[in-house]
Parts: C-alpha cells; structure tokens; sequence
C-alpha cells in the first residue's frame, strides 16, 4: 500500500485507473501535442501506478508521472524515473500542487528503491529550488550547411523496417558506449521511439558497409524544416553518408536542425558556422537518496566527510564519511566534522560528470579547504560527456 499525504482539503496519492481521463484531459489542456500523440502517449506511455496526483474531491487538480528507464550512470546500469506531465488546472495554479508533488515523488521512489530522477523542465529556476539541476548540454545546429565530402562513400542506406529494432540497439549501444549518462533501451523503449516517429510521420535509413548497419539516422519534414532526432554511427564514414541523405532533402527543405552530443565537431567542416549553432542545456538531474546513488561507484583515493544539504528531502541533510573498499566507494552517515560541503545540486552535477570539483569550487558551489580532499573529490567524480535524445 502507498503512503498518502494530506494537507487540508488536499491529498498527494497515485492516481486511479478511473481518474485517467482527467489527468489526459488536463494534458491536452496544458501542453501543445497533436490529439494524435495524447491518443499515443496514454495508450502507450501512461500507467496509474506510475502517475501522482493532488486531488481535493473528486478532482484532480495537478498530475505528474514517473516514466521508468534503465540509465547507464557511473559504470553500471541503475534505475531511473524521468520525470514527464507535470501540470496544474489554472484555477489550482499558485497553490502548491506541484511543489506538493514533487515532495511526493521521492516518497514513492524511496519506497521503489530509485535513487535518482531527470526530468526536462519549463524553466529550469522553478526545479532548481526543489534539489533538480542541469546534467546534460547539446550542441544544437539551427542551419547546417551542406559539408565537403569525402568522395569514399563505399556503402548503401536502406529503409528502416519494422524488424530493425534489435539492429539499431546494437548500433546505439555501440555508439554510446562513447558516452556517460544514456539510456539502456528496451524493446518497449525502442517501440516507442519507432512509433512516435512514425506518428510524426517521420523516416529512418540505416547505411550498411559490408552488408554490415554501421549507422543509421531518424528524422521528420516539417514546415520546410528537416530535425535530425537521431544520428548514430560507427566511424566517420557512416556519419558522413547519413549527414548526406539528409541534405539530399534541400530540394524540399530550407534547413537542417540537429541536437548533436555537446561535444560534437562537425561545426569545423562547415563553410562559415557563425550564427548557426549553440550550445543548449537540456535534461536536469537529482539525487533522492545520497548512500544508495553513490554506493559502489569506482573509487580509489583517500577518505574524506562530506556535508551535504537539501532544501527538499530532510533525510538527505547531514555529514557522510566516503571511503574506499575493494576500489569502490563505501558511503555511510557519520558525525564527524566535515572535510568538503555542498548542496544537492552540486552533489548530483558531480555524480553524472557534468563539471569538475575543481570548477565548482572555482565557481563557489562546494566548499573546501584541503588540497588532499579536492584530490579524492576529483577521483571519486572525474568529468563524463553525457548523452542522451530521450524528451519523454
């Protein structure tokens, strides 16, 4: 049984199967999807025991839900909520709904044995206040611009069918392999992709060398606009001929946009890339429980205190002793006098890469004194390129 809580006339519970078509309702009121893809996202995506609601009556009056994933996170795989829907009625607006919910959501991921949450916010200042911070860039080029080519092209591109999935996990787990912070897909993960592709009636190529997929590409046309959704590739070869097919399209298209891992180079092979491109904050992160997100993670330094304080979640605040066993990080509560300190943010920041010790200390987000302790700080925490697509 889930845990409740009340306040007044208000209760923060998971959502009920008959409470659905509100909570869709509330959706298609507040946020700009097609009916199509509300259809897709509730027959496909949405679960009750995923959802949390406030509710006064029989009333939902702000819904958010927990979307399940897999999350390559610091050299093993651990289990992750994104976080997604997060909406209020406007009459129920300025009333604490959601500050209520976001409280609720590490209540019910404690319980689940989840560590740690991301979600894409609206603004990123409302989360931040709430323990959330930014994990992920990209570089996004707005008009990219038709690059010089090789001339060594050697493969072939072929439509993506319907039983491709098991090909392009293998390529994407290749790819990422490059990368920190992404998602492990399952076969219902890949489902979705695919589907909302199509639902936006978008198309995928793999390119084949040797009868072998060393890449492929998904994108949609709209309003004379081509968006890359999603590149992949084994080597330079594969990623030139992709980013050919899709200029092949300039006939039918005024640009190409494409949200790029942020430390992406092809910029450098465009004519004239000023204006073209930037770099974009994309996915926050945030830590729920600090023993279970950092326990096991490698480590092999000196042992140190850290103070850590959380504006949410009380039983987050406090002093932990992180030492090393058998080349991994063994954390647990302590009352010793601190070595390092820093809020949840930082905290979170630094378990996913994103940053250094040294540059949050430079920028005043932890603070320590001991050149010995920003040493094991740097080897428990060294900077990751994280990469991930997922919106939802």
């Amino acid at each position: 049984m889930e845990v409740t809580m009340k306040n007044g006339n208000t209760v923060t519970r998971l959502a009920l199967d008959q409470e659905t078509s509100q909570v869709r309702d509330l959706w298609a009121y507040c946020f700009d999807d097609s009916p199509e893809f509300i259809d897709f996202f509730f027959q496909f995506c949405y679960k009750p025991k995923n959802t949390l609601v406030t509710v006064e009556g029989d009333r939902v009056c702000s819904p958010l839900q927990l979307l399940p994933y897999r999350m390559q996170l610091r050299d093993r795989p651990i289990d992750v909520s994104y976080i997604v829907g997060v909406a209020t009625r406007p009459e129920y607006r300025g009333r604490g709904h959601a500050a209520r919910l976001l409280q609720y959501v590490d209540t019910i991921l404690r319980k689940r044995n989840i560590h740690c949450s991301i979600l894409l916010p609206f603004q990123y200042d409302f989360y931040r206040k709430y323990g959330w911070e930014i994990c992920y860039d990209l570089l996004t080029y707005r008009k990219m611009e038709v690059l010089k080519t090789t001339g060594k092209l050697t493969g072939s591109y072929r439509r993506l069918g319907i039983c491709d999935r098991k090909i392009l996990s293998d390529c994407y787990l290749r790819f990422m392999k490059g990368f920190h912070g992404y998602f492990i897909r399952n076969q219902n993960n890949w489902e979705k992709i695919l589907r909302d592709l199509e639902l936006d009636h978008g198309m995928g190529f793999r390119y084949l060398q040797d009868n072998i997929t060393t890449g492929y590409i998904l994108y949609t046309i709209c309003n004379k606009k081509l968006c890359i959704r999603e590149l992949i590739y084994q080597n330079p070869e594969a990623k030139e001929a992709l980013l050919q097919l899709a200029f092949h399209h300039m006939g039918q298209i005024s640009r190409i946009v494409w949200k790029a891992p942020s430390t992406d180079t092809t910029y450098l092979s465009m004519k004239d890339s000023r204006g073209k491109l930037e770099k974009e904050t994309f996915v926050m992160g945030r830590i729920h429980n600090i023993i279970g997100a950092l326990s096991g993670i490698p480590f092999s330094g000196d042992p140190f205190v850290l103070r850590v304080s959380d504006p949410m979640i009380q039983s987050n605040n406090g002093c932990y002793l992180l030492k090393e066993k058998d080349a991994a990080l063994n954390i647990a509560a302590t009352g010793k006098e601190p070595d390092v300190r820093m809020d949840i943010r930082t905290l979170t920041q630094l378990l996913w890469g994103f940053g250094t010790a040294d540059s949050s200390l430079a920028e005043g987000r932890l603070e320590c004194r001991e050149e010995w302790v920003m040493t094991s700080l740097g080897a428990l925490f060294p900077p990751r390129n994280n990469f991930m697509t997922e919106e939802y």
